[in-house]
């Protein structure tokens, strides 16, 4: 397979080969299907727009662009299996982890056939738009290393799909859960948005015996000092002090929700003057613990980000249901991979990707001399 490529892209292929054989990809299913997963990963890392299965096989002929096709569409594999495999190599590193939820629009305006596809409003865009949601489970070490995705779902509109078939995100979000804890995979902790703050779903989180950090609406209502009020109201009751390590002014408080049962607080107002609801079930965490737990929930954000930039997220074009989850999986995947593929413990993703790029350009030459004129502090980009 190697030998049908060009030889600047021989390398390329064969390190994310050997990756794939460490995450044991191959054990999916037959040969030709991690030669073909090896050979979609690799075209994800080496184009930068529009990684369609035609411009694949043409910047890397080793199969032609049907196989690619038959891979997203046909051949007998499983996605959730694939997710199997991740979750095991997250029991293989070593280090505390802790688990981030949350889900990620992939605007999609054209694809008005698309059963996942629907009007949303986007957040990031203040605006609606068409798209699709996916809903991400990742798990991050405390050290900020390693970030994998150990389960996903695409959430279907209830007008594309039968009412009893019909699930919400936090239902898709329980499921997800229910899979990572089946699998024994060990965490600290689950942070998530004040749209997984549900009720009904931190319940069954305190059943299940996990820690778990939120942020509540301002309209919901909590007993404090016998009083029953809106959390938006506690606000000028307290005395907000200022943190300077923290670089906010908060304050903690213990208080009853009929939704939640008893909580701990934390009520955040930045120096915008933004108001934050910190909720966590674990009533002896002090407000430093909360707060940075809360934070470390922008790890699943820089996922999305990197994922949409560095390896195609949005780049799907088909309208088959399992050629888009499939699609999302190799994505995924390719995440893990560049991540594999790091030089350093703290390398970027980009940086990653910017270096074997450029290793497929030189395919092997060493950049000319920077010319005399040029300044000494420029002339290593010369």
């Amino acid at each position: 397979m190697a030998s049908r490529l060009y030889s600047s892209t021989r390398q390329l292929y064969r390190q994310v080969e050997r990756m794939l054989c460490r995450l044991q990809v191959t054990t999916l299913g037959t040969p030709t299907l991690g030669v073909l997963m090896a050979l979609y990963v690799t075209g994800l890392i080496l184009l930068d727009g529009r990684p369609t299965q035609t411009r694949v096989a043409r910047f890397l002929p080793g199969r032609c662009h049907d196989a690619l096709n038959r891979l997203l569409r046909v051949m007998p594999w499983s996605t959730r299996a694939l997710m199997g495999l991740l979750v095991a190599f997250v029991k293989r590193l070593p280090g505390p982890g802790y688990l981030c939820l949350d889900d990620v629009i992939i605007e999609k305006p054209f694809a008005k056939r698309l059963p996942w596809a629907g009007w949303t409003y986007s957040y990031a865009k203040k605006r609606h738009v068409y798209g699709l949601h996916v809903v991400i489970l990742l798990w991050c070490r405390e050290d900020g290393r390693w970030r994998i995705p150990v389960a996903f779902r695409l959430w279907r509109p209830k007008r594309s799909c039968a009412p009893r078939c019909y699930r919400t995100k936090v239902q898709l979000a329980r499921a997800m859960v229910t899979e990572v804890l089946t699998a024994q995979l060990p965490v600290s902790y689950i942070v998530f948005d004040k749209l997984y703050t549900a009720g009904w779903f931190t319940r069954w989180l305190n059943r299940v015996g996990l820690k778990w950090y939120g942020v509540l609406d301002p309209k919901t209502k909590v007993r404090w000092r016998s009083r029953v009020l809106q959390v938006a109201y506690l606000e000028a009751l307290l005395k907000l002090k200022w943190r300077a390590h923290l670089g906010l002014r908060a304050t903690a408080l213990r208080v009853y929700a009929p939704k939640y049962g008893h909580v701990r607080l934390v009520v955040t107002r930045n120096r915008h003057g933004n108001l934050e609801y910190l909720v966590t079930n674990d009533l002896q965490a002090d407000l430093t613990t909360v707060v940075q737990r809360k934070r470390s929930r922008w790890s699943i954000e820089t996922l999305f980000r990197d994922t949409k930039q560095f390896a195609s997220l949005a780049a799907c074009q088909c309208w088959v249901d399992q050629a888009m989850v499939r699609h999302v999986a190799l994505v995924l995947l390719t995440f893990v991979v560049l991540q594999m593929l790091r030089s350093s413990p703290y390398e970027s993703v980009g940086a990653v990707k910017e270096r074997w790029l450029l290793a497929v350009l030189r395919n092997g030459e060493h950049p000319t001399e920077p010319l005399r004129a040029c300044p000494t502090n420029l002339r290593v980009t010369a």
